[in-house]
């Protein structure tokens, strides 16, 4: 092989990947399954994270504007 590998050792890696992506992709339905109706950001995948990051700053910014305009600013 190219990389050094045999197709034989290249079957697990490609499982493995093949495994991860399945369960990424059905990690939403996994958590509605389970019953998880709070976030623990250590079992969020890479991506959910930073969503769940982007959200929580979303609502901080929100939560500051309000508190402003509540304050009589334009």
């Amino acid at each position: 092989m190219a990389d050094g590998r045999s197709a034989a050792a290249k079957v697990p890696q490609q499982a493995s990947e093949a495994f991860l992506l399945a369960v990424k992709k059905s990690m939403p339905a996994i958590r509605k399954a389970v019953g998880a109706t709070t976030l623990a950001p250590k079992m969020l995948t890479a991506a959910e994270k930073l969503q769940y990051e982007g959200f929580l700053r979303r609502q901080q910014t929100s939560q500051m504007i309000r508190q402003l305009s509540d304050a009589g600013m334009a």
